[in-house]
Order: structure tokens, then sequence, then C-alpha cells
């Protein structure tokens, strides 16, 4: 059923999907007076800018979903979608989609390296192709009667996901440039879609990059979950784990116990937060 939001709400609080509202009837027509409080919040920093963008509130999981190919696998994108779930405490899964085209050795070879990582990192990582039906009901098991967010490029595959949970949803699926490996934009706002069970699934715009500039620098050391075993095991309480020396994080990584990558990720992510030209999407280990 469709509502619309009284004016004084959207100068107050921009209403977004997963928003639980209060309403009363105005000529058969739902009127949005308030919305309540919101439990929780997966946010990004609207690029080129300093303020934040809430793109769902009230979401218990959040799917960050990538391909391996159109769109190929990009780790500063699924890192900094992991970052922001984690800030806010909000549980997180991978999502490796399209994995229909995962057809040579060296597509095996670079799963083989992803889940190596992500698994590592602490992540549960769900293989599913939208097209064969691979995976998808190991995920909705998972998911189910949750409120879930997905997070992810243009052309990943959100939308065929929701599609395959609900065939009859009318939307419209892009495909991805040929020339660019990248997305289309076909979802332009963001859409809460009821699976059954008590599960919500948020179908999200694609996003180009998913900037977490809101994230204090200090803090970015408890968004990776592989750090927390070793934060206490620094020379120094103040360490930040770039240069200090006695550093158990740094300690960790030269061990092995902690993915050199994801290692790399938290070094750009800290100069980017520091105002260095730490572009993580010229990084080596992006990839």
């Amino acid at each position: 059923m469709s509502a619309r939001v009284a004016g004084r709400v959207y100068r107050g609080i921009q209403p977004v999907a997963g928003d639980r509202a209060l309403a009363a009837e105005d000529a058969n027509i739902p009127v949005v007076e308030a919305i309540l409080p919101r439990e929780s919040v997966l946010q990004r920093t609207v690029p080129l800018g300093r303020s934040t963008q809430i793109i769902a509130s009230n979401v218990d999981i959040v799917l960050a979903i990538c391909s391996l190919h159109q769109p190929d696998f990009s780790h500063g994108f699924l890192c900094r979608a992991l970052v922001a779930a984690r800030w806010r405490k909000l549980r997180a899964v991978v999502v490796l989609n399209k994995m229909d085209l995962c057809l040579s050795g060296e597509d095996r070879t670079l799963l083989a390296g992803i889940l190596s990582v992500y698994e590592g990192a602490g992540y549960t990582v769900f293989q599913t192709s939208t097209s064969t039906g691979r995976g998808t009901g190991e995920l909705m098991k998972h998911i189910r009667g949750s409120t879930v967010v997905m997070a992810g490029p243009s052309g990943a595959g959100k939308t065929s996901l929701a599609k395959r949970y609900i065939p009859a949803l009318d939307v419209r699926i892009g495909s991805v440039n040929p020339k660019t490996s990248k997305g289309r934009h076909t979802t332009v706002t963001a859409r809460m879609i009821p699976l059954g069970s008590e599960t919500f699934l948020i179908d999200t715009p694609g996003l180009k990059m998913f900037s977490i500039e809101h994230v204090p620098r200090e803090e970015l050391q408890f968004c990776f979950p592989e750090f927390d075993e070793y934060l206490g095991r620094c020379r120094f309480r103040d360490c930040l784990h770039i240069s200090e020396p006695g550093c158990g994080v740094k300690g960790a990584v030269e061990l092995g116990s902690i993915s050199g990558i994801r290692y790399g990720m938290y070094e750009a992510f800290m100069r980017e937060a520091e105002g260095q030209q730490g572009n993580y999407l010229s990084a080596p280990s992006e990839r």
C-alpha cells in the first residue's frame, strides 16, 4: 500500500527503506505523521561531501554482494561495505554472486583466494547464482526472520536475487556494460520487499563506491573483526597499527594470521582518513 508523507516529516527526518512509521488515514490514503526511532542504520558518506546518507534502517543483516565477473571483483568495495556495517554493529555476510561465471582455472584460483581472505576474517561467505539457483536456498535459511539490506556495485545481481525469491516481482534488471565490465543503474531508490516468514529484503541502488569517511580514523581498527584478538597485544595502548613498534596486529600480519590484503585495505583507509593520497582504487591488492 502506498502512503503520503507529511511535509513536516520530510523536513524533520528523511524517511528511508526500513523505517517504521505512525500514519493516519486521510481520504482513504495513509499519511505518515511520524518516523519511529531507528534501532539501527546502514550509512555511507556522500561522495565528494562530508554529509552522510542513510541507506536503510532497522536492519538486522547486511548482505555485501559482489561477483567474480560482470562486474569484476573488488576487495576495495567489499571491505568498505563491511567496515560500514561493522561500525554500526550490524551483522554482515558476503555473497559471491554469478558463480555460474566461475568457469576457468584462473576463476577457481581467484575464488579460493577470496574465500581464504574473508572466511579467514570471520565472515560467512555464500556462493550464489541467480541464474541456476545455486546457494540461494542456503542464503534464505540464513536470513529468514530478519530484515536484510543488500549493498553492492551495480550489476552484481542484487535485484536478480530479489526476483529469484519473488519471481512475480515487478522490477527491471539491467545488464553489464561490455566495455567497462560495470553494471548499469536500474534500481534508483531503495525498496523493501517482503519475502514471508517475517523476512524483509531491502534492494538498494548499485553504488560506484562505498565511501566511509564518516567512520572516525581511530575507530577503523575496530571495524576489522580479525584484528580483535590482537588489539590488546600492542606495546602502546594508543597503537593505530601503522608504524608503531611492538604492534600485535602487524605481528599477526607478518605471521599470516591476518590477511595482507585486508591489512592493506586498513592502511589505505587510514591514509584516506588522514587526508593523504591513499586511493585504494589504485592499490595493487584491490583485485
